[in-house]
């Protein structure tokens, strides 16, 4: 299948066959039939985890002139699916630009007010609803037609966070949220991203602890590796070594998503342990976690966080 009109990978779409997504669409398109969907949706969940998969086949739902449901393999869904569907919008950051800009903005209010080229609905899904990228200007271009789009249409609104996107912008959306998904689900997306067999996807979403994204980002095909080394050097660090210390600091801000893949080791070594020997391991859990939310906040590196941390729950033990 290509996507190659699309601001994302081809797996993004996957998910669409996901059960949570699929009953997700459901729901929707019977609201739909009753005259009773929003017309304005923001669709929360990670970026590849399903919301893309959900609005694309929405928006192909909506616009069909045939089956009008969920899979249908008509021309014109298939055409929504490669995102060259006249009455489907895929509002993106440019490729010279930063942000969505307010020219973007005004151009949907006016491509907007048209009627449908060939399909039964206009619908315009904005690929990423923060602000940034959706420029503070941009979003107040678009307000007034959020809050009452034309009947003819229908905006998706896709956003990782409901707390980045702008409160206007909240105001005038229904938020929807894509499920999680079921683990065997999760796993085959990670064999297709990772393009590694169903087994070592599966020890892939482990070591991650269950954390998608993490699985899923560039370098999350090495995370087994990286978290049984991390997990050894946090044992001999909380154990006074102070070599092993540096050494795990320094693993972690090499590693992608460091601090909850530390995190996640030292809570196996708890779970191994046990008793009082566990209280070590998930003190400094608990360490390493505030710290890497004050690090987020004062933009502070995670590698001197995180010597910090370990060093001092070191101390307690």
């Amino acid at each position: 299948m290509s996507t190659s009109q699309l601001p994302w990978p081809s797996s993004a779409l996957l998910p669409a066959g996901w059960a949570g997504v699929r009953r997700l669409l459901g729901r929707c398109l019977e609201l739909h039939a009753a005259g009773a969907l929003p017309g304005t949706l923001m669709v929360v969940g990670a970026p590849g985890l399903g919301r893309e998969a959900f609005a694309l086949e929405l928006a192909a739902a909506l616009v069909c002139r045939e089956a009008g449901a969920a899979g249908c393999p008509c021309a014109s869904c298939e055409r929504v699916r490669r995102g060259v569907h006249p009455d489907v919008e895929v509002v993106a950051v440019a490729a010279d630009k930063a942000q969505i800009s307010i020219e973007q903005a005004h151009a949907v209010v006016a491509n907007i007010a048209q009627l449908p080229y060939e399909g039964r609905r206009r619908v315009v899904i904005v690929a990423d609803g923060h602000t940034p990228p959706l420029g503070a200007d941009a979003a107040s271009a678009l307000l007034k037609t959020l809050e009452e789009p034309p009947a003819h249409a229908t905006f998706l609104l896709l956003a990782g966070n409901p707390r980045r996107v702008l409160p206007t912008i909240v105001s005038r959306s229904v938020e929807l949220r894509i499920p999680p998904p079921a683990a065997d689900e999760l796993a085959a997306l990670v064999a297709a991203v990772q393009r590694c067999s169903g087994g070592r996807a599966a020890e892939l979403v482990t070591a991650a602890d269950g954390d998608a994204e993490l699985a899923l980002r560039d370098g999350g095909d090495t995370l087994p590796e990286r978290a049984r080394a991390i997990e050894e050097l946090a044992a001999a660090a909380l154990a006074g070594d102070g070599l092993a210390l540096l050494r795990t600091a320094a693993a972690l801000a090499d590693a992608p998503g460091g601090a909850g893949l530390a995190v996640a080791a030292l809570l196996r070594l708890a779970a191994r342990t046990g008793g009082d020997g566990a209280e070590a391991f998930l003190d400094a859990a608990a360490a390493l976690l505030a710290a890497d939310a004050r690090r987020a906040v004062l933009h502070l590196d995670l590698e001197s966080v995180a010597v910090g941390a370990l060093a001092q729950a070191a101390a307690r033990r």
